[in-house]
């Protein structure tokens, strides 16, 4: 069984100075995170051991500096927001580092935007934030050892005339980037105006058996466009 972490700390490369500190913040906190750096074994397939601790901490936290997210970065935050959509309680935190400016940073799900945000921009010492920060990663349960079972969220299937009905709300080029988190190539989807767009998305989907996770991503990326259409 793998160790179990109380938080997986995704970061920019540039930001791994400052990770570092709040780190071991963490640890003298009675806290037990994972960083790569520090965590990963020697000689192991890394990537492999990354999922594993992904599906397995007990919270994610993503660090942006002054370089934004990373592209590594984004895998990470694209699998914690899976599970937090098929998980109701998991934590995932955005952390605002010294230099970050969030309104640059563009191509940030919307649904990670409705976090609560620890802001650390005026500094490593900002106590406030830091024990809101702490407060999200729900200390008390950090002796149980046990991997929380996941509560399934209330979208469990995918309504394919409901879903199509949403997607013809959106715009071409967020049409073909839901396509492209999802695995499929905007080569593969017809690009003659919105319903058709829609329609090549769906039925692409429907092929490759990924229309749940056209969905999920769907419903991550827009919330309020999912809920206007009746997905959440």
């Amino acid at each position: 069984m793998p160790d179990i972490y109380d938080i997986f700390l995704s970061y920019h490369r540039s930001d791994l100075t400052t990770v570092k500190i709040i780190a071991k913040v963490l640890i003298q906190r009675g806290l037990k995170p994972f960083l790569d750096k520090w965590n990963l074994t020697p000689g192991q397939p890394w990537l492999k051991e990354i999922e594993e601790t992904l599906e397995t901490s007990k919270a994610f936290g993503i660090f942006v500096g002054a370089k934004g997210i990373g592209p590594v970065q984004v895998a990470e935050m694209r699998a914690a927001l899976q599970r937090k959509f098929r998980q109701e309680g998991y934590p995932v935190v955005p952390v605002l580092l010294p230099g970050s400016n969030p309104k640059n940073h563009r191509h940030l799900p919307a649904f990670l935007a409705q976090q609560t945000w620890v802001d650390l921009r005026s500094g490593l010492k900002n106590q406030k934030e830091l024990e809101l920060f702490m407060n999200q990663l729900q200390p008390g349960n950090q002796g149980n050892p046990e991997i929380p079972t996941p509560v399934v969220h209330t979208v469990t299937k995918v309504e394919k005339g409901k879903l199509l009905r949403t997607l013809i709300l959106l715009e071409n080029e967020d049409l073909i980037y839901l396509g492209e988190i999802t695995g499929i190539r905007r080569a593969e989807i017809s690009s003659d105006g919105i319903k058709t767009i829609a329609v090549s998305l769906v039925n692409r989907a429907e092929i490759l058996g990924l229309l749940k996770d056209l969905q999920t991503n769907l419903i991550i990326e827009y919330p309020a466009i999912a809920l206007k259409g009746g997905l959440a």
